[in-house]
């Protein structure tokens, strides 16, 4: 009887082990389970997006232009007889670049100069003979009609004086015509008319023998919007501009804006403006295309990494981790790149949405993942690099 009721507990008391061996075991699978699956999730980084206050500003594609441009030409006929700068040299105003021979032009000062000489004789020896005249006039010596004569006569020798003085003067100023000089300061071009030619001048039609640049100062023409004409009538056109060349990642030459056109262009709703810049090391030249950028006043921006950006198509979108820890899809209108490295939204998201940063090839949507926080925000460093950029 004792034997039965031993081997009746011993089996229930192994019954019991195995039962809770039972049990153990499949609490620690569940547990193993739910560990796996936590594992298995992508860990998957994302950022809010932040409301920056930034500069505006908008950009505009145009030329560079001299300042000033001259073409020279001659004043006089004649023959080249000497050419005095190198193509491409940088010349200063008054500088003589050509001279046209002067021989025939110091004849005609000398042929002046004599006219001159007898005019004054004619005047001095018509006058002698008048003042003479008009002495005995009143003895009765001479009629009345020889003494007024003798006036008409003075008086035409004083007038071709005054004619041979002019012709002199004349033949001095064609002389000084053989030198052709700098009227401005600048770059010059090349010699279009060699030593030896024959030039015609003195109309508009006279021959072009170079030109003349000024660059330093240079301009930057371009077409802006309708807003800067209204700027240009409040009298407010002068404002700070900065451009870059072509070939160039940041806006770092700086220049003023100096013009706004009087009047927008019916057919494309724009308005010529201007802006200049210092050319010290003449580095820009007439011709070179840039970019300009014209910064306005702080506004409110949404901003996030331009990494974040997708496309679906010819859509950009963005990927959000939603309160289920799901990948979700959503479509945004987007601004312009600020800074290089920050996009503004336009629409789209919120400040409140989380944006993902992180393992943007692994995801896809109504994927459930492990969100991990980002660190993001705009330093000041950055504010102060956009708004010289």
């Amino acid at each position: 009887m004792k034997i039965e009721i031993i081997k009746i507990n011993y089996r229930k008391t192994i019954i019991g082990i195995v039962l809770l061996s039972s049990l153990v075991l499949i609490t620690a699978c569940t547990e193993s389970k739910a560990s796996d699956q936590q594992a298995a999730l992508l860990p998957v980084a994302y950022i809010h997006p932040i409301n920056e206050s930034i500069h505006d500003w908008e950009d505009y594609i145009g030329r560079f232009e001299a300042s000033e441009r001259v073409d020279i030409r001659s004043k006089i006929n004649g023959y080249i007889e000497d050419v005095r700068f190198k193509d491409g040299d940088a010349v200063a105003k008054g500088q003589v670049l050509f001279v046209i021979d002067q021989r025939p032009f110091y004849i005609a000062l000398k042929q002046a100069e004599a006219q001159k000489l007898e005019a004054e004789a004619n005047l001095s020896r018509t006058e002698s003979d008048y003042n003479r005249i008009a002495s005995v006039q009143d003895a009765r010596a001479v009629s009345s009609e020889e003494v007024e004569q003798r006036q008409q006569i003075a008086k035409s020798a004083e007038a071709r004086l005054m004619a041979a003085k002019a012709n002199l003067a004349q033949a001095q100023l064609d002389l000084s015509y053989t030198e052709i000089k700098a009227p401005i300061s600048g770059i010059i071009s090349e010699d279009f008319i060699n030593k030896g030619n024959y030039v015609t001048g003195g109309s508009s039609n006279a021959t072009i023998l170079t030109s003349i640049l000024t660059i330093d100062p240079i301009h930057f023409y371009f077409e802006g919007d309708e807003k800067h004409f209204s700027n240009n009538i409040q009298g407010n056109n002068a404002q700070k501009v900065k451009v870059k060349l072509s070939d160039e990642d940041d806006f770092t030459r700086e220049g003023m804006l100096d013009f706004v056109d009087n009047q927008i262009d019916k057919s494309t709703g724009t308005v010529r403006e201007r802006a200049v810049f210092d050319n010290g090391e003449m580095s820009l030249q007439s011709g070179m295309f840039g970019r300009i950028r014209l910064v306005k006043d702080k506004q409110p921006a949404l901003l996030i990494p331009d990494e974040a950006i997708g496309s679906n198509q010819s859509q950009k979108i963005v990927y959000t981790i939603d309160e289920n820890n799901t990948i979700k899809v959503k479509p945004v209108q987007l601004g312009k790149l600020y800074n290089h490295k920050y996009r503004i939204v336009l629409d789209g998201i919120s400040s409140e949405d989380r944006i993902v940063v992180g393992n943007l090839l692994k995801i896809r949507p109504g994927m459930t993942v492990d969100p991990k926080k980002d660190a993001f925000q705009i330093t000041n460093e950055d504010a102060v690099a956009s708004a010289q950029k």
